[in-house]
C-alpha cells in the first residue's frame, strides 16, 4: 500500500513539473526575445531582403513591430515589411503595411515612398481592358493624391506615367464597349460610347481611334463631311501609322463622291 502510495505521489510530482515547465516557456522565450533585441531582428530581417528571402524578412519585421512598439526601428521596420509583402506580388497586405506606416508614424522618412508604393501595388493589380476596372481607378487615385502632395518628389514623372498608362487602360476600356454596340448595330449607343471616349480621353491614343469610328458611323448614314472631318482629323494628328493609314483609305474613297 505504502509502494503504491509512493509511486502516485511521484507521478504527481512529474506531472506538476512538467506543467510548471510548460508555463515557464513562453516567459523563457519572452525573456529570450527581449535578451536579442530589436537590434538583432532588425538587422535579420534586412539580410534577408538582401538575399531575397522576403518570407523571412517578413517573419523578422513583425517581431520588431509587434514587439518592441517603443523602439526607434519601428517605422523603419514597418517600411521594410511592406516592401517584403510588396516583392512577395501580396499587394493587398502590402497597401495595408504602407498605410500603417503613414497612419502611425507620419514623420518618417520613408513617407512619401511608402504614398507612391500604393499605388503602385493598386497598380500592379489592374486587369485587361475586357475586365473590371477598379484597381485601374484606384491607382489613378493615388497617383494623383501622390502628385499633389509631393511636388517636388523624384517619383513624380514616375507617377505621371502611371497615370498616362491608367488612363489609356480606362480609355481602351471605353473604346471597347462602344466598339461592341457598333459591332452589334447599335449605332445610337455606339456613337454616345465614342464620343464619351474623345471627351474623357482625349490625352490617349484611342482619342483617334474614337474619332476614326466616329466618322465611320457618320459615313454609313450618308454624313459625308462630318466623315471627313473626323478621319481628316486622324490623318493630320495621330502618331498610330496603322490608324493613319486606314482612314487615308476612307478619305480617298469619299472624295469622288464629295467632288460629285
Amino acid at each position: 500500500m505504502t509502494s503504491r502510495f509512493n509511486i502516485i505521489f511521484l507521478l504527481l510530482i512529474i506531472g506538476c513539473t512538467y506543467a510548471l515547465f510548460g508555463l515557464l516557456l513562453p516567459g523563457c522565450a519572452a525573456k529570450q526575445e527581449r535578451l536579442r533585441g530589436v537590434e538583432y531582428y532588425y538587422q535579420e530581417g534586412m539580410k534577408a531582403l538582401d538575399r531575397k528571402r522576403d518570407l523571412e524578412a517578413v517573419e523578422m519585421f513583425q517581431r520588431v513591430v509587434s514587439n518592441f512598439p517603443g523602439s526607434a526601428l519601428v517605422a523603419d521596420a514597418q517600411f521594410h515589411l511592406a516592401e517584403a509583402y510588396f516583392r512577395m506580388e501580396d499587394f493587398v497586405n502590402a497597401i495595408a503595411e504602407y498605410q500603417r506606416l503613414i497612419d502611425s508614424h507620419p514623420n518618417s522618412n520613408y513617407i512619401e515612398r511608402a504614398q507612391f508604393q500604393i499605388g503602385e501595388s493598386h497598380f500592379k493589380q489592374m486587369r485587361s481592358p475586357e475586365h473590371d476596372q477598379k484597381e485601374t481607378y484606384d491607382a489613378l487615385t493615388y497617383f494623383r493624391y501622390f502628385i499633389e502632395d509631393n511636388p517636388q518628389s523624384p517619383f513624380i514623372e514616375k507617377a505621371q506615367n502611371r497615370i498616362i498608362s491608367c488612363r489609356s487602360r480606362l480609355a481602351r476600356k471605353q473604346y471597347l464597349a462602344a466598339q461592341q454596340y457598333h459591332d452589334q448595330g447599335y449605332l445610337e449607343a455606339a456613337t454616345i460610347g465614342y464620343e464619351d471616349l474623345v471627351r474623357s480621353f482625349p490625352d490617349t491614343r484611342w482619342y483617334h481611334w474614337g474619332k476614326a469610328q466616329l466618322g465611320k458611323i457618320a459615313y454609313n448614314k450618308g454624313d459625308l463631311e462630318l466623315a471627313h472631318a473626323n478621319w481628316q482629323e486622324v490623318e493630320s494628328d495621330s502618331e498610330d501609322e496603322k490608324l493613319q493609314n486606314k482612314v487615308g483609305k476612307w478619305l480617298r474613297e469619299i472624295q469622288p463622291a464629295e467632288a460629285e
